[in-house]
């Protein structure tokens, strides 16, 4: 958040640690949202799916509107670079609860890859020209 209130970022994304407890999932949401938000801006993120931003109101009015569910952080990324807003990511303490192994936990992460999906795929057909 303190960037963001001291002018030298438009957006946050919260890094968090090590988590206590090991998650349920492999990893393909993150990688599917990293590699995206890489080959659309450039811009490696630690933890694009962290959960926890702080934005600007002049970033957050040029990237309306969001994304639809679980695709909305990986989008804020994209869009926010893109409208040529700064990011800076922030290390927090925070940890997430564990989602598990269960056939519920495995449904929550077809959204979410599938949401992540739609997003990026939408920014890539907007035509914009990627950076580099």
């Amino acid at each position: 958040m303190t960037p963001v209130r001291e002018g030298s970022a438009d957006m946050t994304i919260a890094v968090l640690p090590a988590q206590k407890t090991a998650g349920g999932g492999h990893g393909l949401v993150v990688r599917l949202a990293r590699s995206g938000v890489v080959y659309l801006t450039g811009f490696r993120p630690a933890q694009p799916l962290s959960g926890m931003r702080c934005i600007s109101r002049p970033a957050f009015d040029a990237v309306q509107p969001l994304a639809r569910g679980w695709g909305v952080e990986t989008a804020l990324i994209v869009d926010v670079l893109r409208k040529g807003y700064r990011i800076d990511e922030v290390p927090t303490g925070f940890h997430h609860r564990v989602t598990g192994h269960s056939f519920r936990a495995q449904v929550h992460r077809a959204r979410q890859f599938r949401d992540v999906a739609l997003a990026l795929a939408l920014r890539y057909m907007r035509g914009l020209p990627r950076p580099g």
